[in-house]
């Protein structure tokens, strides 16, 4: 699809393998990466890793490869206490919740944006 047709959208995303399948996340695509595949969400993790382009250094002082790996991050829930206050619970989430899940595969669907979303990215698209 173009950008003008996912930019701000959301997505119903239902896992299908790994420690969380058949869990339900609610996503909003709010750019896109040229080194992903197609239908492929590279999800912004509090110490899941910075990637290709580390914006964690400038707004947040993190190390230049961000904490842990840079494709990765921390290895452990522990380790959520190295990242700054405001990042933590993110952090966790990702441990308690997502189960530490690397890569899994998912079927989605596109879905109106919840006001949760949208009250906090302030994105909105026009034909919702």
């Amino acid at each position: 699809q173009s950008e003008s047709s996912w930019c701000c959208g959301c997505y119903s995303l239902i896992f299908t393998s790994g420690p969380v399948v058949g869990q339900e996340l609610i996503v909003q695509v709010t750019n896109t990466g040229g080194d992903l595949g197609g239908n492929h969400f590279d999800l912004q993790i509090p110490g899941g890793g910075v990637g290709i382009f580390n914006g964690c250094s400038r707004q947040f002082g993190a190390p230049s490869d961000g904490w842990g790996a840079r494709y990765g991050g921390i290895r452990q829930r522990s380790e959520c206490s190295q990242l700054p206050a405001q990042l933590q619970s993110g952090c966790q989430w990702r441990f308690d919740w997502f189960k530490n899940a690397d890569n899994p595969t998912m079927t989605l669907r596109r879905v109106k944006c919840p006001k949760e979303i949208t009250d906090k990215t302030n994105c909105k698209r026009s034909d919702e």
